[in-house]
Parts: C-alpha cells; structure tokens; sequence
C-alpha cells in the first residue's frame, strides 16, 4: 500500500478564534535536545549563532513536567517532541515518551527527527510510545547531506532503520518528508517518492519558507509552505493563543521560532507550566497582538512563520478575542 500524499498539518481545525482564551494549550511543544547531529544551512543550529541557547533536558526536569501538564483543566490535544536540536540526542528519550504515554499526557504524542540516530533498539521502542513520527529528510544522498547539512551520513545507513522502523511501527504513524532544495528537479522529485513511498503511511514535500526571524538562509520558496494557498501578511500570531514550546533547560517561550528566546514567559524549573500558560507575560503578549502592535514587539515584527504555515488565521476576530481577554465592553 502506498503512503498517502499529506501534509503534516491537519487542516480538520477549531475555531480558534471562538475559543480564546484556551485554559489549556492546544499543543506543547518539547525540546529534549537543543544539540543536533546536523548542521542544516537553513536552521539556526547550522549557523551556530552565539544566541542560541543548547541544553539537554534532564530526566527529572521532564518528569516535573509531565506532572505539570496533569494539572491543566483540560487535556491536552498534541505533545510535540521538537526543538532546536535532535529529540534522540537525548539518552533518555525513550524513559520520557514512556513516561509521557502511560500518564496519559496528551492525545496524541509525535516526534520530529532527522533520523540520523535511529538504531535497532530505537525502531522498536519509539512506535510503542509515540503515535505519529515525523522523519525529516534533507537530502537523497551522503554527498547531498554533506552539502546541505555540513555533515557526513550513511544514506543507506538511514534507509536500513527507515525500514525496521516501518516494520515495527504497529498503530504508530511515519510520516516522511522532503523540503523542496532537496528536490529541485523532476528526477529528484521521482527518486524521493519512489525510495521513501515504500517506507511510510504519508510523505511530502514541503517548501523551504522564510519562518526564522533574524535568520537569512537558503533559497527561499516565497509561497504558502503546505500548499499552493497564498501568503497572506497576518496581524495577530495565531501560535501564541494556542500553545507553548518548552526548552531543555525548562524555559518556556510562546512559540518555536523565537530561537533568540526573546520572550521567555518564565522557567518550569521554578513555576508550573499552568501558571506561566495562564501568566501577565503571555496574557500582554496576546494583547499587544489583538490591538494591533505586533509591528512593534520582538521578535513577532520580524517573523513571517504565520504568514507562509498556519492555516489559523484570527485576524478578523482581533476585538472580540480583545474583549474576552480584557473583559473590556
């Protein structure tokens, strides 16, 4: 059976904007790692930029966080393994997704990872744990990996685990996808799809878009990332209404492309993660969107990440997602 042509983002959404203020976040985004095995030329680890911060979450960092996340009204619809840096970089990934499934943590548990790591051990624990894992492909060759990621791979190496991981996936998902300067001609295009096709339930190809603030990089594609949608200039980040990205040193910053970590609404080392989702720093930093001043807040005025991704867009809701978090008439 064929995977099926699919985007990563589901486009079966909530209103969004009928559901502001959310007691609980929609996703949470978990960064394990901040360390890569990569060196991709269009991410901020491949610049090694001195303002990126890189830890190693702990296990009992992780564990206080689970804890956490229990304590939300509500349950929680995606937890994200994904960051900066490579989830399986982490020797205790496997304690963590165990941890996070049998506490019931969230509906759904994914991960986002390069690949490069898997080993026999990894492809048989990680399906147990996890329900959707999302392979990132940046290159069809060793020499392709070496030009785009500055470092040498085994490509037959990695197609070697993507089998045993498929193999041994259960009810568990593969995901597999390809940016598009990694495809740049139709015999390119050809050769992902018939090499990877095989190896998982759905595969894409998406466009490199311009989402990092303060990171000039690659060619970027200037068009929607998942479809042939138009960009559309949005005023309000929807990301910051309905989720959180937790670093591996416990900060927590309202979304994944403030790699700067500009706005750090606190650290879960010393709060719950409910008191900094229902916190005075994301509840200015949403208003200060609403009322029009995204143009004049850091790093948003310079981030372009809604723009070319989300699907969400409240825009034309801005006042009355106002007056419910201000309970202003």
């Amino acid at each position: 059976m064929k995977a099926k042509l699919l985007s990563q983002v589901s486009q079966e959404r909530l209103e969004l904007h009928r559901a502001i203020p959310l007691s609980t976040p929609l996703v949470i985004y978990i960064e394990p790692s901040g360390y890569c095995n990569l060196k991709c030329a269009f991410c901020p680890v491949g610049i090694e930029d001195q303002s990126l911060t890189k830890d190693m979450m702990p296990l009992a960092l992780f564990e206080k966080m689970v804890c956490d996340i229990a304590g939300f009204e509500k349950r929680v619809k995606l937890l994200r393994f994904c960051g900066n840096g490579e989830p399986l970089m982490n020797k205790d990934i496997i304690k963590m997704l165990k941890q996070a499934k049998e506490q019931n943590s969230a509906d759904r548990i994914e991960m986002l990872t390069n690949g490069i790591l898997l080993s026999p051990d990894l492809t048989t624990l990680l399906p147990r744990y996890l329900d959707r894992i999302i392979i990132s492909i940046e290159g069809l060759s060793s020499d392709d990996y070496k030009s785009i990621c500055s470092t040498k791979i085994r490509f037959e190496k990695l197609l070697y685990h993507l089998d045993a991981l498929f193999a041994s996936k259960g009810d568990c998902k593969i995901h597999i996808k390809v940016h598009h300067e990694a495809v740049v001609t139709k015999e390119k295009e050809d050769f992902f799809y018939s090499t990877f096709r095989k190896r998982c339930d759905e595969i894409f190809i998406e466009k490199l878009v311009p989402m990092w603030p303060q990171l000039d990089s690659v060619h970027f594609a200037h068009e929607f990332r998942w479809s042939e949608d138009a960009v559309i200039n949005r005023k309000v980040c929807a990301q910051i209404f309905k989720g959180v990205q937790v670093q591996a040193n416990g900060e927590v910053v309202p979304c994944c492309v403030d790699w700067k970590r500009v706005n750090v609404l606190g650290n879960i080392n010393n709060v719950s993660l409910s008191e900094i989702w229902n916190g005075d720093k994301l509840r200015q930093l949403q208003i200060r969107h609403l009322s029009g001043r995204k143009g004049f807040t850091e790093p948003c005025k310079d981030c372009t990440m809604n723009d070319y991704c989300e699907y969400d867009n409240i825009d034309h809701f801005a006042d009355e997602c106002l007056v419910r978090l201000t309970g202003a008439n």
